[in-house]
């Protein structure tokens, strides 16, 4: 049985900031990947540690990352969000995303 991947509204203007074409390509291969298997353990996909955003990482392409929650009994998946990684740093919509570290600096 496939899962079903939906997008929150924050993950669609994620998207536009890549960019057309690099929005589409991340949005493509995510769907590929996440319909397939989102619970899948591979150098490209992992679980998070416990934080309050996601349970679980996408890799693409090297450098992108999506954040997304998986509903196991409802075969269903929940894009979070989608930045790119830059060195220690997770880049969302040009801005430092900082809200899945559990020692936030700033708390």
């Amino acid at each position: 049985m496939p899962w079903t991947v939906t997008l929150r509204e924050s993950v669609i203007e994620d998207l536009r900031y890549f960019g057309r074409k690099v929005g589409r390509l991340i949005l493509k291969e995510t769907r590929k990947r996440l319909t397939a298997d989102p619970l899948a353990k591979t150098g490209q996909m992992r679980t998070l540690r416990p934080n309050p955003v996601a349970q679980r990482e996408l890799r693409l392409f090297g450098k992108y990352r999506v954040l997304f929650n998986v509903d196991a009994p409802g075969h269903a998946v929940d894009m979070v969000l989608v930045g790119e990684k830059r060195g220690d740093a997770l880049i969302v919509q040009g801005k430092e995303f900082v809200a899945h570290h559990e020692s936030d600096s700033t708390q």
